[in-house]
C-alpha cells in the first residue's frame, strides 16, 4: 500500500483519537448541565463520568467556563436546526412559517429528555452580577436570533404592527416551554399556537 496513504489513515485516526475524549466530555456535560443545571454540576463530576483524566479534561477544556460555551453553543445549533427544519421553507406562507415554531416546539417539548429551555435556564444562573460576560452574551444571543427571525416574519404578515407584535410572541414562545417544564403539559404549544393565531387575526383586522 502506498506510504502515503497509510500515513493519511494515521493521522485520520490519531485525530478521532484525539476528538473522541473532547466529545466524552462535552457530551457528558450537555448531558448533566441541562438536567441538572450548570453550577449545580461540577468539573470533578463531569470528568469522572465522561471517563477521562484531568489533564485530558484541562487540555480540552483550560476552565469551566469554556466548556459551559461549548454546552450552550451545541444546544443552540440543535435549536437553530429545528427552527431551519419547521420554518425554514421560504416558499411557504410567512404565517405557516411563523406558526411553525410553535411547531418545533411542540416537538421538543414531547421529547422524554426535555428538561426546560437550557437557555432560559442558563440565564437564571448567569445574572448581570455574575462575572462571565461571554457566557452571559452567548445566552443573549440565542434570543436575539429568535427575536430576528420572528420579526421578520411578522413584518411580511403585518408591516403595519409588527413591532408591537414581537415582544408578545416571544413572550408565547418562551412562556410555552417555562409552562411545559413547570406543568410537564404536553398541550401548551398547540394551545399556544392557537393563541398566536388570534392574535394575529385581531391585529390584521383592526
Amino acid at each position: 500500500m502506498d506510504s502515503h496513504v497509510i500515513n493519511n489513515s494515521r493521522s485520520q485516526n490519531t485525530a478521532t483519537d484525539a476528538l473522541a475524549p473532547r466529545e466524552r466530555v462535552l457530551q457528558t456535560a450537555i448531558t448533566l448541565f441541562y438536567k441538572h443545571g450548570v453550577h449545580s454540576v461540577g468539573v470533578d463530576r463531569i470528568i469522572a463520568e465522561s471517563g477521562v483524566a484531568k489533564m485530558t479534561f484541562y487540555r480540552h477544556f483550560p476552565s469551566k467556563a469554556r466548556l459551559i460555551s461549548a454546552y450552550l453553543a451545541a444546544k443552540d445549533e440543535t435549536w437553530q436546526q429545528l427552527v431551519i427544519r419547521y420554518t425554514g421553507d421560504t416558499s411557504q406562507p410567512a404565517l405557516d412559517r411563523l406558526l411553525s415554531l410553535f411547531d418545533a416546539l411542540e416537538f421538543a417539548i414531547i421529547n422524554p429528555g426535555f428538561y426546560g429551555c437550557p437557555f432560559i435556564k442558563a440565564l437564571a444562573e448567569f445574572g448581570p452580577e455574575r462575572d462571565e460576560p461571554q457566557v452571559r452574551a452567548q445566552i443573549l444571543a440565542h434570543f436575539a436570533a429568535t427575536e430576528k427571525l420572528v420579526n421578520q416574519l411578522l413584518r411580511q404578515i403585518e408591516p403595519r404592527n409588527a413591532k408591537k407584535l414581537v415582544q408578545p410572541f416571544l413572550s408565547l414562545i418562551t412562556g410555552t416551554l417555562v409552562v411545559a417544564q413547570a406543568t410537564g403539559g404536553v398541550d401548551v404549544a398547540r394551545q399556544n399556537k392557537e393563541v398566536a393565531r388570534m392574535l394575529l387575526s385581531r391585529s390584521t383586522s383592526v
